[in-house]
């Protein structure tokens, strides 16, 4: 006890001085990248974007807020344009760069078009470009020139911007749109392998027989807001050049978010009324269905019916704040730890304001990050649930390993491991009740001497002669059939599947081979032998049962051991042979 003391006081102490110098390293290397003055490539590059958004105006001189055209005196489909000057120091290898949401537009300069997107045509897309970058090569000549950014509003009531222009170097500019919007792309990618490992992870606590899906529905939920909220930080098109595609996917990952999130509720807590979830289902499916209906038909685009969405989606985090805070703080009913109801309400709560905020933000139109408050939430209620959900996942798979272990026990023989009498009486039935024509071969056997070794040896002898003739039998059959033990000394080997008597024939030549192995061994703690009978048993043959086979082979086997008996009256144990 003292040595066992003495390693874990020294495991302890290492295990603080790790932690230390860790802390100590980690310190340093904070300080000195603080103090670090040298300008860096970043700095560099950031410097080469420069920020073009103000000192836009419209035709007759205002001012123009390019955030928010959708507030400009122009109905849809009525062009207008905003103007500036470009710079007359910037170099001759800049371009301008700029995102442009919901708006069909053209660049001119000095009243020359010189960019005007290719814009894909199908019914399968909304009527807005969608968001979009665009880059517009800008020569030395450009210096001091107008440009002009000639555009139409598609959506009245949605918001329509220009945003993010600068000019610059490619390499400045593409590091500033990253740096700017690096932290919410990558919250979204973890959101998105959070939904896929709950995926996974619903697959040990379903493969038993009481299934929960708590996990695989939230699951589905992050991936669904994950995909959603990966489309809204507007990385993905710059690299995507089908940006009307890309306002498809946004808008339909949104429809898809509320089934899942209503699936997991019902299932993590239950409602009072059974109806609810299915109706909710339904409901947010003919939503979906009647939206793109009435997309592709032409009667009114998708991005009009986006209101049913938001009210199903406020529908149900209204469901998740009520259902949350009940099992959380009121039901008192409810067995789970408090901590684990409070981190469960305290994640849900979170979601649900983060919802409403980002959907109160979209209408009012006063930033271009719709979904940063859903990404915080769901976060924060990812992690909260997932403390709390581990030990119910936990739960799950420890009481189906112990269900398996006792069903394994059932139809196991504790001693040898191979299956039980009951394990072969189900097997004869289920091969009476099936409708097969293979034949069935079925070899019996019974271990010589066993009372003689117990009784001269003693029974960890005769339990170690029973524990080999076992390994010996299933060595020997096992790939053609299954193994049991169904008595004291008393096996049976059940072959099923191709010529069963050329089995019986291979198997018989190995069972000797491995018995007289055995046997040969000089410091043997007994001698073993075993008697075998085999019959077949088809189903073709109407004179016979299967009760009638297993008979004859149990008399063959009997027939088998007189011979063995009359041929060696006497076994050899390790004294006789000492």
């Amino acid at each position: 006890m003292k040595n066992i003391t003495l390693t874990e006081k020294l495991k302890n102490t290492f295990a603080v001085v790790y932690m230390v110098l860790l802390i100590l390293f980690v310190g340093t290397v904070i300080y000195f990248a603080s103090s670090c003055k040298e300008p860096s490539m970043k700095d560099d590059l950031y410097a080469s974007a420069r920020d073009f958004n103000s000192g836009w105006t419209v035709a007759d001189g205002e001012i123009a807020d390019i955030s928010k055209l959708q507030d400009l005196d122009y109905g849809t489909y009525e062009e207008f344009s905003i103007f500036n000057t470009l710079p007359i120091d910037m170099d001759g290898h800049s371009s301008l760069y700029f995102r442009s949401k919901n708006i069909f537009f053209s660049v001119y300069i000095d009243g020359e078009l010189v960019y005007k997107p290719y814009v894909p045509e199908s019914a399968f897309y909304t009527d807005a470009f969608g968001t979009r970058w665009s880059c517009i090569p800008l020569s030395a000549e450009c210096r001091g020139k107008t440009v002009e950014i000639r555009m139409v509003k598609v959506y009245e009531s949605s918001r329509s911007s220009i945003d993010n222009i600068c000019i610059g170097e490619s390499g400045g500019v593409i590091l500033n749109t990253f740096g700017s919007k690096m932290t919410a792309f990558i919250t979204c990618i973890l959101l998105l392998f959070t939904g896929l490992l709950l995926i996974i992870a619903d697959i040990p606590a379903n493969v038993q027989s009481h299934k929960n899906h708590e996990l695989f529905y939230l699951g589905l939920f992050a991936l669904s807001i994950s995909t959603w909220c990966t489309s809204e930080t507007n990385l993905i098109q710059f690299f995507f050049d089908d940006s009307r595609l890309m306002q498809v996917i946004s808008c339909t990952s949104l429809m898809f978010i509320p089934i899942p999130m209503m699936l997991y509720l019902d299932s993590a807590f239950g409602f009072r009324w059974k109806w609810l979830t299915p109706a909710f289902c339904g409901v947010s499916i003919a939503e979906i269905l009647l939206c793109w209906i009435l997309h592709f038909t032409g009667i009114t685009d998708i991005h009009h019916t986006m209101t049913l969405t938001h009210i199903i989606l406020g529908i149900c985090a209204i469901i998740m704040f009520s259902v949350n805070i009940k099992n959380a703080f009121i039901n008192k009913g409810n067995r789970s730890p408090v901590i684990y109801r409070i981190l469960r309400g305290s994640g849900f709560v979170c979601v649900s304001a983060a919802t409403f905020i980002d959907i109160i933000r979209y209408y009012l139109g006063g930033s271009t990050d719709s979904a940063m408050f859903v990404r915080i939430g769901l976060l924060i209620y990812i992690i909260c649930y997932g403390i709390s959900s581990l030990e119910n996942t936990i739960k799950v798979v420890r009481k189906g390993i112990k269900a398996e272990i006792v069903g394994r026990l059932a139809y196991s023989d504790g001693l040898t491991g191979i299956g039980n009498r009951t394990a072969f009486m189900e097997m004869l039935s289920e091969i009476e009740k099936s409708g097969s024509d293979g034949l069935v071969g079925i070899v019996m056997f019974d271990v010589n001497d066993l009372k003689f070794v117990n009784d001269n040896l003693g029974h960890t002898a005769g339990d170690n002669m029973l524990i080999k003739s076992a390994e010996v039998i299933k060595s020997s059959f096992e790939n053609y059939g299954s193994c049991f033990r169904i008595g004291g000394d008393e096996f049976v080997a059940v072959l099923k599947g191709g010529d069963v008597s050329k089995h019986y024939e291979k198997g018989i030549e190995t069972f000797n081979a491995e018995i007289n192995e055995h046997n040969n061994i000089p410091e043997k703690e007994f001698t073993l032998s075993i008697a075998h009978g085999f019959a077949v048993f088809d189903r073709k043959n109407t004179e016979s049962t299967l009760k009638e086979v297993y008979e004859q082979a149990d008399m063959l086997m009997y027939e088998n051991k007189k011979l063995i008996k009359a041929s060696r009256p006497k076994p050899l144990t390790a004294p006789e042979l000492a």
